[in-house]
């Protein structure tokens, strides 16, 4: 009995040492990118940026786009509304964006970046709410990406990235 007694008691503290700890754990600090449709629409991108020959079909004889024509393949590429506007080659992709907020959201383009950041030139931006999307060529294609990926969310006070106004 005595035995019993001691298990309980062990069983009664492991219990209430686990809810106290529990209770003194820092709060997690919520990310609003983290778990967003903004970072399944950058992931996205960035899987079609990642293909093969990507050039052969956003691309211009082996040289990625700039600015609004890129814009307007990126739209044929993953909205299926946009078809009107795509090259020959180019098409929309509805393996990788039929799900994608990219499509469910609505991206559209949106007011051009007024950095003068080489970085950031020939950039085309899509937005959707207060994300905002920069695409941006990448002419030393033989080593990486055609395309660069840079993104943020907005707010109603500021539109456009921390990034593009600080150059």
């Amino acid at each position: 009995m005595l035995m019993l007694t001691g298990i309980m008691a062990m069983f009664e503290m492991a219990t209430s040492f686990n809810s106290q700890q529990i209770q003194f754990r820092p709060l997690q600090r919520q990310d609003a990118y983290s778990g967003s449709a903004a970072k399944q629409a950058d992931r996205d991108l960035l899987k079609l940026f990642s293909q093969e020959k990507l050039l052969h079909t956003l691309g211009d004889e082996g040289k990625p786009w700039a600015g609004q024509d890129l814009c307007a393949q990126l739209m044929c590429r993953v909205n299926l509304n946009a078809q009107d506007g795509c090259t020959k080659n180019n098409s929309y992709d509805k393996d990788l964006f039929d799900n994608s907020p990219l499509q469910k959201n609505n991206y559209l383009p949106g007011e051009q970046t007024k950095s003068n950041a080489v970085n950031l030139s020939g950039a085309c931006v899509l937005t959707a709410g207060y994300h905002r999307i920069l695409v941006v060529p990448n002419f030393e294609v033989k080593t990486t990406p055609p395309y660069r990926l840079y993104s943020c969310l907005t707010s109603q006070e500021r539109q456009q990235c921390l990034f593009e106004t600080n150059n």
